[in-house]
């Protein structure tokens, strides 16, 4: 079961009700952050701070594919590292997936202020 951002992102999404097109449209924009003013730097930006905790993400996902397939293979695996790989992998992905719910609920909540 190997499980990239993307499709984390599009099944996350689907529970939400949002088409999974800008939930794929937005990922790519985070490699770009927005212009802002001169006094932040790059490193401090939203889009920067959320790419590299996806990246993260991914990373524990894949250390935990990784020792799953390992196991799976009798290669010399500790079972204990492995079941603790995937529950790093596990919250690491359910924390991302409340971080993105409490995001569009604050982006419904904006659109739905009258002016």
């Amino acid at each position: 079961m190997q499980l990239g951002i993307e499709s984390v992102a599009a099944i996350a999404g689907a529970q939400a009700g949002l088409p999974s097109a800008g939930i794929q449209a937005a990922l790519p924009s985070m490699a770009t952050p927005p212009v802002m003013a001169q006094q932040v730097s790059a490193p401090d930006t939203f889009a920067n701070m959320m790419q590299s905790k996806l990246q993260d993400l991914n990373a524990s996902v894949g250390a935990a594919e990784t020792a799953l397939r390992d196991l799976a293979a009798g290669k010399a695996v500790e079972p204990q590292e492995a079941m603790i790989s995937m529950e790093r992998a596990r919250i690491s992905v359910l924390t991302f997936v409340q971080l993105r719910n409490k995001l569009v609920e604050s982006y419904q909540d904006i659109m739905r202020m009258q002016l």
